[in-house]
């Protein structure tokens, strides 16, 4: 079964913060690649900044938005745009149990793993880690069959490359993302059990210190202690600058006294050439 079909409309929105007004040319290259596909677009109210403020409406106007993409029949799928600091503004205005009737998979990522997570932690349903933007990147031809494959086939999942750091195999829900903006649900409602999960991390900025006391705090949390195993996407600033500790000796050091199976992967996280993964649904590795 495929997630979309020729003929469907899906949503853009920015749930976090608003686009810049220059980027209206990439939303309208996206919009044609995805009528190309077959599919048709329609856009939210909610998706450029408004003048003398970051964000595309007030945390009550993006999350009606959401809520009206999400009870739009004729909408087969959510693609978030933004990204930045502000999507957790929005979630005590989204009604869980409308968007867990509406089985419409969100699409996001970077501080759309806010969302992506409380939606799996507050309705059970799944979202997808995945930025829609990279069809007007630089690697807009890959991305183009990534997102065929995703999205419009039945694809094996998960469809990427790894290896493993510890252990052989692991399986188990995803959960996670953005390791920062994952880490603003900690303490809330929103923030999903981690027991016997996979736990996704990755990360665009950051370098060793911050990215151990990210990691220090999901471990006060009892994260690793709860989880099945840990897979690593991209730490895009720790990487580009070969700084040390590099990821994979921060992890494997926090996760030693539990025996973690770890695998780490190149292509999930900021880069323009990313590929997806389910949020909130089972994977074997």
């Amino acid at each position: 079964m495929t997630l979309l079909q020729k003929g469907d409309s899906v949503g853009l929105i920015s749930c976090s913060d608003g686009l810049f007004p220059e980027e209206r040319a990439k939303i309208e290259k996206i919009e044609r690649v995805l009528g190309a596909a077959g599919l048709q677009t329609r856009r939210a109210h909610t998706l450029f900044r408004r003048t003398g403020t970051p964000f595309s409406g007030t945390p009550e106007e993006r999350a009606s938005e959401l809520m009206r993409l999400f009870s739009d029949n004729a909408i087969r799928a959510i693609f978030d745009v933004s990204g930045g600091d502000s999507a957790n503004q929005i979630l005590p205005y989204l009604d869980f149990a409308r968007i867990r009737r509406a089985d419409t998979p969100f699409v996001g990522i970077s501080d759309l793993s806010v969302i992506n997570n409380a939606v799996f932690a507050c309705s059970g349903a799944a979202a997808w880690h995945y930025r829609i933007k990279n069809l007007a990147g630089p690697f807009a031809e890959q991305q183009k069959r990534i997102f065929r494959e995703t999205f419009l086939a039945s694809a094996p999942s998960p469809a990427f490359d790894y290896h493993w750091l510890r252990g052989s195999g692991m399986a188990g829900v995803t959960i996670g993302g953005n390791i920062r903006c994952f880490l603003k649900l900690a303490g809330t409602d929103y923030f999903p059990d981690p027991a016997g999960k996979i736990i996704f991390l990755e990360a665009l900025g950051g370098g060793p210190a911050r990215i151990a006391s990210l990691l220090a705090q999901l471990d006060q949390l009892s994260v690793f202690r709860s989880c099945a195993g840990v897979l690593l996407g991209t730490f895009t600033a720790m990487e580009a600058g070969k700084q040390a500790p590099a990821i994979e000796r921060l992890v494997l050091g926090i996760t030693e006294k539990y025996g973690l199976p770890v695998a780490k992967t190149e292509q999930l996280g900021h880069g323009e050439d990313a590929r997806c993964l389910p949020i909130g649904k089972m994977i074997s590795l």
